[in-house]
């Protein structure tokens, strides 16, 4: 356990949080994913209401190429969803087309309930500029297949 002092004190990096990005940035990118969305889910269309604190209770902004593996903190990078659909999106029971395309390939793998919510394509904002890069789509797809 080496570390500046070999006192078993130094800090330990945190998964998830790039070295040089502040919270701030994390919080920024939190609310503009949330309200270039609308406040609602990308996987189902719900809407919900927006919140004054930075968590929102119903919707959770899911990164689509983790930062732990190379994925920028860009609005292209991140979908807001509700929170009972992001292992399933995590996990690969629930991918998304480059064009936007929603597909479960084991709908057995899917609670029916949620099943049923899902839309048949995203649900993406009307700025071009802040919807999922075609990029990131595929490298999660890549990933949770392949492992």
């Amino acid at each position: 356990m080496g570390g500046a002092g070999d006192d078993g004190f130094e800090e330990a990096r945190q998964p998830g949080f790039a070295a040089g990005e502040t919270l701030d940035s994390y919080e920024s990118l939190q609310r503009l994913v949330l309200t270039s969305y609308g406040y609602r889910c990308a996987l189902t269309g719900e809407s919900f209401a927006p919140v004054s604190g930075l968590l929102h209770p119903r919707l959770d902004v899911v990164a689509i190429r983790p930062r732990i593996h190379g994925g920028p903190l860009s609005i292209a990078n991140y979908l807001p969803m509700v929170g009972e659909l992001v292992d399933a999106f995590e996990h690969g029971t629930i991918l998304v087309e480059d064009d936007y395309r929603i597909v479960v390939p084991n709908t057995e793998l899917l609670d029916p309930a949620h099943r049923i919510r899902l839309r048949s394509a995203l649900h993406v904002p009307a700025e071009h500029l802040f919807r999922p890069g075609a990029a990131y789509l595929a490298y999660h797809r890549r990933f949770v297949l392949g492992r």
